[in-house]
């Protein structure tokens, strides 16, 4: 048995502080409407679809319920622009480890987000 991940989708109340958030991070989304009103981005990365869906409450857990895991060049300045996106904080500034470089932000829905630096 193999396995490939195909999509992977966020629910958000927050969507245009998401939008912004993931951006920075390096997504570039297409927006759709959807039934029933609402609304959803899709950004499409290495065959993997990124959506983000607009809902109207979300309940946010004081432990994050998600955690992703992004390489991205410039981590220093892209932590910097994360986290002045309304909502997003830094709980992990950006620290050399015996892996690599990393850092850990919530995104405005309080998900975790590592990301570890890489040089293309």
């Amino acid at each position: 048995m193999s396995l490939l991940i195909t999509s992977i989708t966020i629910n958000t109340p927050h969507l245009q502080d998401m939008l912004v958030f993931y951006r920075n991070i390096g997504f570039q989304f297409t927006a759709s409407k959807v039934d029933k009103g609402s609304e959803v981005h899709r950004a499409i990365h290495n065959g993997v679809e990124f959506s983000l869906y607009s809902i109207q409450n979300s309940q946010r857990s004081q432990i994050p319920s998600l955690q992703l895991g992004f390489k991205i060049t410039e981590l220093e300045r892209t932590v910097t622009e994360l986290t002045k996106v309304p909502g997003a904080m830094c709980i992990l500034d950006p620290t050399e480890m015996p892996d690599g470089k990393k850092a850990i932000v919530l995104d405005p829905d309080g998900h975790a987000i590592e990301l570890c630096e890489y040089s293309p």
